[in-house]
């Protein structure tokens, strides 16, 4: 089935204001349009993401494309209770690990089969040691203060600017601008022993 809509299809003029929750409603129902929308108002952001957990552009892009495909084909009884926003940066980070474990399988198998092989592709103990380091990462978020845990998380997992996450969590740029940086000071001190 072909994507319902592509990569390349022109960017129209959508009202800013839409809010997601009403973009959902409507492609709920079935209306294309409000889907293009959504499409628009988080490709680029949800490919960064994608290409930063994968380091493979073309591969994001897939990931990224097929998250929208099954929020189409599943639009109709689709039960989001958070977000859309959320659901979103969820199921890439969900469909980049999946890609990543079976990238793993994969050169496991066929570095068996072939000892010799090569490829333009990371070897399985980069993805590994990828992993390690990204559980590293993971463990240093966890032991952040549960307000700069939840900023960070903002910033960095789902892509909300500093304002944004100011206007989400009710709070200050400066207080958001604070709890970044005392969790940048941490990350880089957990990651660095």
């Amino acid at each position: 089935m072909p994507y319902p809509i592509t990569r390349n299809a022109a960017v129209a003029t959508f009202s800013p204001s839409t809010s997601d929750e009403s973009l959902l409603a409507q492609i709920q129902g079935g209306d294309r349009k409000a889907f293009e929308r959504l499409f628009h108002r988080y490709y680029k952001s949800l490919c960064h993401h994608a290409n930063g957990l994968i380091q493979c552009q073309y591969r994001a892009e897939e990931i990224v494309s097929d998250v929208f495909v099954k929020v189409w084909k599943n639009r109709a009884k689709i039960q989001i209770s958070t977000k859309i926003r959320y659901y979103l940066y969820t199921g890439v980070r969900n469909q980049a690990v999946d890609y990543l474990r079976k990238q793993i399988r994969e050169r496991n198998y066929l570095g068996d089969l072939n000892g010799d092989y090569q490829s333009n592709h990371h070897c399985p103990d980069e993805l590994l040691i990828g992993a390690e380091f990204q559980a590293r990462v993971e463990a240093a978020i966890a032991s952040l203060p549960p307000q700069g845990q939840r900023i960070f998380t903002l910033s960095r997992d789902e892509g909300f600017k500093y304002r944004e996450i100011a206007e989400h969590l009710n709070i200050s740029i400066k207080t958001v601008e604070t709890h970044m940086r005392r969790s940048l000071i941490h990350l880089r001190a957990c990651l660095l022993d």
